[in-house]
């Protein structure tokens, strides 16, 4: 089956599955949970819920499937693992959507980052906090916004590894990250004062 089949079948089990008739729903939610180890699934998920014109209901479901598969089969070591190929191509994808207009699914993709962030950043994943950075530094407000989600996420994440050479990168990243973010937010703050003191 090519990509372009494939996604319009997972499409419709999604679409499916957000049902409220548990007749309907049963057998996709069983189809979607077959397919968790197929190769290529993830990165199908990921281009449904990439797609803003699809339902809100589908997009949410898309992003927690991957979300669970990340927990499940991330891990080189974890049976039926995601293949390198694939985990690549969706690291690749995943940091050029944060211009995303629904919250909760801004939320789920920030979590989602933050995940994987746990496992691969900084070895496999070392272009991720540059791309935040930058993401933060922009003048979309949306973007900025959708980016120090994802970065208080990442920071959270990466806080809890408790190795000692996992410690030490996470010590060299926040070095590098803490005078940006001090200096975002004391912009923000005079902003918000020279606002204020103008009404």
């Amino acid at each position: 089956m090519d990509l372009e089949t494939a996604q319009a079948v997972v499409f419709e089990t999604l679409q499916r599955a957000t049902s409220q008739n548990s007749e309907v729903l049963k057998p996709a939610e069983q189809k979607l949970k077959e397919w968790e180890t197929v190769p290529g699934f993830y990165t199908i998920l990921f281009n449904i819920f990439s797609t803003h014109s699809v339902d809100v209901n589908v997009r949410w479901l898309a992003v927690l499937y991957i979300k669970n598969g990340i927990d499940r089969y991330w891990r080189k070591n974890a049976p039926n693992a995601i293949s390198e190929e694939e985990k690549a191509t969706i690291r690749r994808n995943i940091i050029t959507n944060f211009r995303e207009p629904v919250n909760q699914i801004a939320t789920q993709l920030a979590v989602l980052i933050s995940k994987i962030a746990r496992l691969d950043c900084p070895r496999e994943w070392a272009e991720l906090i540059p791309t935040l950075l930058t993401a933060v530094k922009s003048e979309d407000a949306l973007e900025q916004h959708r980016a120090l989600l994802t970065l208080y996420h990442v920071i959270k994440a990466l806080s809890s590894k408790r190795l000692l050479g996992d410690r030490r990168l996470f010590h060299e990243l926040t070095a590098n990250v803490y005078n940006f973010i001090l200096n975002l937010w004391d912009s923000h703050t005079c902003l918000a004062i020279n606002q204020l003191q103008s009404v």
